[in-house]
């Protein structure tokens, strides 16, 4: 999983150094489905993606809850949720 996570912030990162997103515009997911987990990960709210690290990562399951402790998710999410 921390793989996934890894991948999220690389091509958040590549948003960002290949203009395609300026700032935190912009929000990269992967969908999760390992071990009976279903759902993604998504960039979080409010972050650089500069400064990313793998915890900063939300899980949001497809029924569209997310542990709040461990951060908010884009604001997005149900974007990213729907096309799940």
């Amino acid at each position: 999983m921390n793989k996934l996570k890894f991948e999220v912030i690389k091509y958040s990162k590549k948003l960002n150094t290949t203009n395609l997103s300026a700032l935190r515009s912009g929000n990269i997911s992967v969908r999760v489905t390992e071990k009976k987990i279903d759902g993604f990960y998504i960039t979080p709210s409010g972050m650089k993606y500069s400064s990313l690290k793998p915890i900063d990562i939300v899980f949001v399951s497809l029924k569209g809850r997310f542990d709040k402790k461990k951060g908010i998710p884009s604001s997005e999410w149900r974007f990213h949720q729907d096309i799940y």
